[in-house]
């Protein structure tokens, strides 16, 4: 192939001031779409470079990478720098303008570009002189690229200029406004309220801050008043913070404060106008003065506010419109309200558009005698005006060419050619900024080269169409054409086809088609070729597919699909789909089971139902086939029950059978609720046949009826129906009459009348009343008497005694009359029998048993009831060895006596069996009759004594380790003896021993309490068997086992202390006295303040020596005590001593009578008396040796007409450890 051929500058335009630049490599960051050809884009098309054409030497026009902003604000300390780069091959230049005229920085001391790029550095003091318009050019020998323009503005540092405050005296009340004004600056400051101190000051719906920086209050507290609010102005660019003076504002309170409706002070202007811009923000502000303190709402009047943008902020008094549209034109109405009043203001906004792109012209490569077409579409309000510039230069002032035109905004270049390569500017403005862009047009020849790789292997499977690709690149573009492995044209064949992109369709493919296939390419310059192998393979079959089936809901189907592929094919497999989706194993679901060529459906629903499709796949083919599941069960519940009203009591009904889910439905089973007495409860009412949609039903009277339908086939019954609307029936008279009719009294002169009311779906009515009817049955019927009552019961009175009666009780409603009732015999109230059993006899059964018998001779009229049993009364007395032994003694008069125990016998019996009474013991019994009133007299007393029998266990069994091979057993008489004891039995064996071995036994008097078992086996348990004897036998056991082992002992301390101690815990310490072996022993503890039961803190091991006790309370004392087991087993406490949190420690040991209570007592009490002697003696010596009668009856006189002095001695107690008066 033939090296490129590039362009050359084109004469008049703006690079051709430029030196040539040598031919160089294309870098990589070139990088253009892939176009391929002119007639696949239409004209105008760019050529795309592939990557796969390969490195060659490229030229590249110059593409802007920096620009520098739109508007740069300088600062006294701040340098300009002006951003300017670009790429291009050759090399890039550039130059630069200010306000449109040629600035050259060498001309300007303290102005240069950056080495390596064109940005532009201006020296800060100079940025005030050389403020103004800049723009910068990037041009090659291929053309020119411009920048943005960049306006530079240089401010000084922003100073509060020197101002006198006077302080804002105002009323309570009375709005406010506090003034900001910071210096002006091309960027706008953030301002900020604050104190002296720093603070920010609190603002809300009363006092806040509108977009202008000034402090607005609604109205004026007292509490406002403050020397110290602070304007502060924040200036990004300068990174400065200016304040203001110091405003100081004076309220005073007034007595004259009145409310006052709101007055808008933000907007000043009465009909305020906005202009938005598109894609910016939009703020509206409305502040209100009043009393009470106004509260702001926003509406649109010609619309909804638009959701998603909108935000209220400042309380409501600021609305924020975000990422403005041109349909949020319109009237925006704020309405500031309190209780005086409104006041409403209208916002007209009109939303303009800067200029934005519509269609933003791009750069392209393109080859000889193509066309180029540069789009540049621009919106914006006011309408843009657009201008065209060719390498910088305006497009009336390049020579002119009949091959470019400008077209609606699209510059056009026709018949290209290698010279006309450039760089164009698209350029728009309008009164809200400008829009420019670079594209350039790139026209190159390139040599045919074909990108699809050669030898390429396409491989089919018969009967499908194939598609070899010939993709090639060249400029102009290369013609191609295909050749078959005959070398002849592909065209020939009505097979085939060749699309613009050089792609050979071909199809269907039979299996004489394989072979190598020829693609040829060329142009004007050079040609090319590649080849491609085509391979035919068999295609994929499905030679079982899968059957239809139909299944029960909730059984198993498996489906089977056989395939057969090319055996040269691989990877192939077998896929399943259930209508369209494809089916696969789960973990979490067991549904589809996929194994082999098989696919099973586990418990089918009729959601599973439908069509169930296998796909064989290869890479090249897939065959497919599919079978129908239907599930049957049981049908799906009716539509559209309807009800009509055939008469008052007749309706008929009509339905819409459901799903049959594909079984036949055979019944239809029509339910029925009744809404007034039992709501929400559905029962069948009737059934029809399967091919019969309705049913006639007759209603009872008094009704409101619902009614549902449920299908039923071979597989059961499915859901009911929605419930038809209610049907009501009229009222009409009773049909039946209530049941369960009784009379009986409950006092001796009544009877109480009773019945089971009817259900209220037999009352036919809203309510029922009863009529009842009654009249004595003997000596002859008499008149009826009645009464008509709501419910049971009725209550007769004045009757004799337990007599009977005849009853009716009928139905009665609104409507009518029941049928007439039957008769029920009743009887009046009972009364205490008068009758008491006779010929009451005792037959002894056994020590525990005896049997009872009577007899009832008394007349029936007697009972005065009817008889409902009898009762036998029971008294244990004693012991029959205690009659034998001694007299009791009478009971003292007025002692109570023990209640019997009672046996009832329900009915007419004549004896009972007697059970659970004590052997060898003395009774007395009575029996009484009993009616429905109660008891009437007993009989007459009957004794008895049971028999001997055999004794209870023993009471207790205590068993003590002697030594090696000695136990001491002591035991106690049985509780329950039954009869004479005449000893003990005692059985033991060791534990090990066999139990089919005989046990010893020792044999002991009534009398003997204790043995002691000697020559035992050393260290060995054995199992003790005890029990008493007497005449009748031996009795129950008792069970112990006893332990020749050394039990432990009680260790032997040295001495204890504290160690560490916290809030909630002490360390105790202690030694042993002399070596021993390992014991274990509990540590408890007590409060002392509450004095509560002892708790365990833990075992613990005599050798560790140490104990950590454990949640304790602070400041708290506390007893401890050691706890071990001593030879006989029982638990003894063995050292204790008091503990106090702080660490404390007061010993007390248990052990010595020193400790003993009883020992201080009598030490206490020897020191008291020795006391009372000294204080005797010590009286005496002062009264002086001896004195007459005389003077002792004065002094007794004295002693009894005046109270005592201070020589007189009162009574004395021992207090804290000394003797002390007892003052009254």
């Amino acid at each position: 192939m033939s090296a490129p051929r590039q362009p050359q500058p084109r004469a008049g335009s703006g690079a051709s001031r430029l030196p040539p630049a040598p031919a160089m490599a294309l870098p990589r960051g070139f990088s253009l779409l892939l176009l391929l050809l002119p007639a696949l884009g239409g004209p105008g098309a760019a050529i795309t470079i592939p990557p796969e054409y390969g490195q060659h030497e490229f030229l590249q026009p110059p593409e802007l990478t920096e620009q520098p902003p739109e508007q740069l604000v300088v600062f006294p300390s701040d340098d300009v720098v002006l951003k300017c780069a670009a790429t291009g091959n050759p090399p890039v230049q550039y130059r630069w303008t200010r306000e449109d005229d040629s600035f050259v920085p060498e001309e300007h001391p303290g102005v240069s570009l950056a080495p390596g790029s064109g940005t532009l550095l201006i020296n800060a003091s100079l940025a005030g002189r050389l403020q103004g318009r800049y723009r910068c050019a990037a041009s090659n020998a291929l053309g020119t690229a411009l920048s943005t323009e960049s306006s530079v503005i240089a401010e000084n540092t922003p100073q509060w200029p020197k101002e006198k405050v006077l302080p804002v005296e105002v009323e309570e009340g009375d709005p406010v406004v506090l003034p900001c004004d910071p210096p002006k600056s091309a960027v706008p400051p953030k301002i900020y309220w604050l104190n002296s101190r720093i603070v920010h000051i609190a603002q809300d719906a009363r006092v806040s801050m509108g977009q202008d920086g000034f402090l607005y209050f609604a109205n004026a507290l007292v509490r406002d008043s403050h020397p110290d609010y602070i304007c502060h102005a924040h200036y990004l660019g300068p990174r400065t913070i200016i304040q203001k003076e110091p405003l100081d504002l004076r309220v005073s309170p007034s007595n004259k404060v009145q409310s006052r409706r709101p007055r808008l002070v933000v907007p000043r202007d009465p009909q305020p106008s906005h202009v938005a811009l598109r894609g910016g923000t939009l703020v509206l502000e409305c502040i209100a003065e009043g009393l009470p303190t106004p509260s702001v709402r926003w509406q649109r009047l010609n619309g909804p506010l638009p959701l998603g943008r909108v935000s209220l902020e400042n309380f409501n008094k600021t609305l924020r419109l975000r990422d403005v549209e041109e349909a949020d034109d319109g009237e925006y109405e704020c309405v500031a309200e309190n209780s005086q009043g409104q006041a409403r203001r209208s916002h007209l906004v009109t939303v303009e558009a800067a200029p934005y792109w519509v269609r933003r012209p791009q750069s392209g490569v393109f080859g000889p005698g193509e066309t180029a077409r540069l789009d540049c579409a621009v919106q914006g309000k006011p309408r843009p005006v657009l201008s065209w510039r060719i390498n910088g230069v305006p497009i009336d002032e390049v020579p002119g060419s009949a091959r470019r035109a400008v077209r609606e905004g699209a510059l056009v270049l026709s018949r290209l050619e290698p010279n006309d390569t450039m760089v164009a500017q698209c350029e728009a403005h309008n009164s809200h900024g400008r829009l420019l862009a670079n594209a350039f047009v790139y026209v190159v020849e390139l040599p045919v080269k074909i990108l699809t790789a050669d030898e390429t292997l396409y491989t089919v499977v018969e009967n499908q169409t194939v598609f070899l690709h010939c993709q090639t690149f060249g400029a102009p573009a290369p013609t191609v054409e295909w050749l078959t492995p005959g070398l002849e044209p592909a065209l020939q064949d009505d097979r085939a086809f060749v699309f613009t992109n050089g792609t050979l369709r071909l199809g269907p493919v039979l299996r004489g088609d394989a072979g190598t296939f020829t693609c040829r390419a060329h142009n004007a310059h050079s040609n090319d070729s590649v080849s491609g192998h085509l391979d035919v393979r068999a295609a994929t079959r499905i030679e079982v597919p899968p059957q239809n089936v139909t299944a029960k809901k909730g059984q198993t189907v498996t489906f089977r699909c056989g395939a057969a592929f090319d055996p040269g094919l691989s990877p192939r497999g077998l896929e399943w789909y259930r209508d369209g989706q494809r089916l696969q194993d789960t973990a979490d679901s067991d549904k589809y089971v996929l194994s082999g060529d098989t696919l099973t459906v586990t418990t089918v629903d009729y959601v599973d139902q439908g069509t169930f499709r296998c796909r064989a796949w290869t890479l090249l083919d897939a065959a497919e086939a599919e079978a129908q599941l239907r599930v049957v069960g049981r049908p799906g519940p009716v539509r559209d029950l309807q009800v009509l009203e055939v008469d008052e009591r007749r309706v008929r009904l009509s339905w819409t059978p459901g799903d049959d889910n594909n079984s036949p439905v055979e019944k239809f089973v029509v339910e029925e609720e009744e809404e007034l007495f039992s709501a929400g409860r559905f029962v069948e009412r009737v059934t029809v046949p399967g091919e019969q949609p309705w049913a006639p039903l007759t209603l009872s009277p008094y009704g409101r009826y619902r009614f549902r339908v449920l299908a039923a086939n071979a597989y059961g019954r499915g859901e009911p129906s929605a419930p038809s609307a209610p049907i009501t029936t009229p009222p009409a008279a009773p049909e039946r009459n209530p049941g369960g009719v009784k009379g009986e009294g409950n006092e001796t002169s009544n009877m109480i009348i009773t019945w089971q009311p009817l259900a209220p779906g037999d009352w036919n009515a809203a309510e029922v009343r009863y009529r009842v009817q009654w009249r004595p049955l003997e000596p002859e019927r008499g008149r009826w008497h009645e009464e008509t009552v709501p419910g049971p019961p009725v209550v007769v009175s004045g009757t004799p005694t337990f007599s009977p009666y005849e009853i009716r009780v009928q139905a009665l409603n609104e409507a009518g009359k029941g049928p007439e009732p039957p008769v029920t015999i009743g009887y009046s109230g009972e009364d205490l029998p008068l009758v008491y059993p006779e010929n009451v006899g005792v037959e002894i059964l056994n020590s525990t048993s005896v049997r009872v018998r009577w007899s009832l001779t008394g007349p029936p009229r007697d009972l005065r009831g009817h008889l409902r049993g009898f009762r036998v009364l029971y008294w244990h007395e004693g012991w029959v060895g205690e009659r034998a032994r001694r007299q009791a003694p009478p009971a003292p008069p007025g002692a109570a006596t023990p209640p019997p125990r009672v046996l009832a016998v329900p009915g007419e019996a004549r004896g009972v069996v007697l059970g659970g009474l004590r052997p060898w013991s003395r009774y007395r019994l009575r029996v009484l009759v009993f009616n429905g009133r109660g008891d009437g007299p007993p009989s007459d007393e009957i004794r008895f004594d049971t028999p001997e029998g055999v004794p209870g266990p023993p009471e207790e069994l205590h068993v003590e380790r002697m030594n090696e091979t000695t136990l001491a057993l002591e035991w106690k008489r049985p509780r329950h003896p039954n009869g004479v004891l005449t000893g003990f039995l005692l059985q033991y064996r060791p534990e090990n021993r066999s139990e089919e071995e005989p046990p010893d036994e020792l044999s002991f008097p009534a009398g003997t309490l204790n043995t002691t078992l000697g020559r035992l086996q050393p260290h060995s348990r054995y199992r003790l068997t005890l029990r008493a004897l007497s005449r009748v036998g031996p009795g129950a056991p008792v069970l112990r086992l006893g332990s020749l082992r050394p039990e432990p002992v009680l260790p032997v301390l040295g001495s204890v202390v504290v160690g560490e101690v916290g809030e909630d815990f002490t360390v105790l310490h202690w030694t042993l006295a002399h070596p021993q072996a390992d014991i274990e022993f509990k540590v408890q503890y007590m409060s002392k303040t509450t004095e509560g039961s002892w708790h365990d803190s833990g075992s613990v091991n005599s050798s560790l020596g140490l104990f950590r006790l454990r949640d304790l309370s602070p400041g708290t004392s506390y007893r401890v005590q050691f706890v071990g087991r001593n030879h006989s087993g029982h638990h003894i406490p063995f050292w204790e001593s008091e503990v106090q949190t702080n660490g404390t420690l007061l010993p007390r040991p248990v052990s010595g009578f020193a400790t003993e209570g009883w020992f201080i007592g009598f030490v206490s009490a020897v020191v008291l008396l020795l006391l009372l002697l000294l204080i005797l003696c010590f009286i005496k010596r002062s009264k002086g040796g001896k004195y007459s009668v005389k003077d002792k009856e004065d002094t007794q006189a004295d002693s009894e007409a005046r109270p005592m002095k201070d020589e007189t001695f009162g009574e004395y107690r021992w207090v804290g450890g000394y003797w002390g008066s007892l003052e009254r």
